[in-house]
């Protein structure tokens, strides 16, 4: 049965053969390629991330794979330790807590002002999202449209710090979303929020944010809930 460090490594391969053709710098693909294996959890919270098992994995020289690694400190999912290097960061239940208390605050907030700059255009765009997203499946593809989704609900082209600060919240609990099986309801999820932000209606969709935020907290806090178990036992 493979580690998970070879599982890691296979996922590095694979990530890598999809991304390669797509970024202008090597540094930007590796920087993707390792972000998205550790928020699709194929590397585990804890894990030691070795560089120089990463660039031959990836087909590249460590210098890439060490500012990638750097970068992804700065965004909270990697940590430097003396003697280990690299490892990807664990999360306690208070951080998750604190993590989704400030979701709260942004993410309605968010709303509000995208609301207030609605366009046609970007309703359109909306709308469709939320339909291919009501409809679909996990996987990289799924992963990319609700990326694009949440951009346009929060209206990314005229919020770009507000939109990157929410981002980075929620890489943080990223790699725990794949292992969350909480029913959040089904059917038409984000077509219901599209359609009451395109009628305007702040209050209601503050509402349905807040509400599907706490069942996405209370659900990845059962997970990490049985990962603490699982590695006690």
């Amino acid at each position: 049965m493979a580690t998970t460090a070879q599982r890691g490594t296979v996922h590095l391969e694979e990530v890598a053969a999809r991304l390669t053709n797509g970024y202008k710098t090597i540094g930007e693909m590796v920087y993707e390629v390792i972000r998205e294996s550790i928020v699709s959890g194929a590397f585990a919270p804890g894990e030691r991330l070795r560089q120089e098992a990463i660039a031959t994995a990836i087909g590249v020289s460590r210098i890439p794979v060490r500012s990638a690694l750097m970068q992804l400190e700065s965004e909270g999912l990697v940590d430097f330790h003396p003697r280990r290097g690299a490892v990807v960061r664990s999360l306690s239940i208070a951080q998750l807590h604190e993590i989704f208390e400030l979701r709260e605050l942004l993410e309605p907030f968010a709303i509000g002002k995208s609301i207030a700059t609605m366009t046609p255009e970007r309703a359109a765009r909306l709308r469709s999202l939320a339909k291919q997203l009501d409809k679909g499946h996990e996987g990289s593809e799924f992963l990319e449209i609700r990326i694009a989704f949440y951009r346009e609900l929060y209206d990314h082209e005229n919020n770009p710090q507000l939109v990157k600060m929410i981002e980075e919240l929620r890489s943080a609990v990223g790699r725990y979303l794949l292992g969350w099986r909480v029913a959040v309801g089904a059917g038409r999820n984000h077509s219901d929020l599209a359609e009451t932000v395109l009628a305007g209606d702040v209050k209601g969709a503050s509402t349905l944010v807040r509400q599907h935020l706490d069942q996405v907290r209370d659900g990845l806090e059962e997970i990490m809930a049985k990962d603490v178990v699982t590695q006690e036992a």
